[in-house]
């Protein structure tokens, strides 16, 4: 009787040994860092203009209220992979357009970015 659970109860103990070292075998689990959360816009697409990033949503608030008093309408804050908070506006289209709107942006002095929404 004793036999018969020794296989099982071995191939427990041999994936439960096995099976972490698979994951880390490639090095320990890594995270994202900033940079890996931000996306240069290289072509037309899904694309938003970036006001900036923060630690926090109070941190943050002042510039999207300062954005969306000089005409950026429907910007907003969002919390990214990376754990910032973002000032951004979306439904850019096309590089040109995100230009033109930079541009807009850094005239009442502003420093956005076009990134590609991920």
């Amino acid at each position: 009787m004793t036999q018969r659970f020794a296989v099982p109860a071995v191939l427990v103990v041999v994936a439960a040994l096995v099976y972490p070292l698979a994951v880390v075998a490639g090095g320990a689990p890594r995270f994202p860092s900033r940079s890996d959360c931000v996306h240069t816009a290289r072509a037309d697409g899904d694309l938003e203009v970036v006001f900036g990033y923060f630690d926090s949503e109070a941190d943050a608030k002042p510039l999207l209220d300062k954005v969306l008093a000089v005409g950026f309408k429907g910007s907003q804050l969002e919390l990214n992979a990376c754990g910032q908070v973002k000032v951004a506006v979306h439904g850019i289209t096309t590089l040109e357009v995100g230009d033109q709107v930079m541009a807009e942006a850094r005239s009442v002095g502003l420093r956005p970015t076009l990134e590609r929404v991920s």
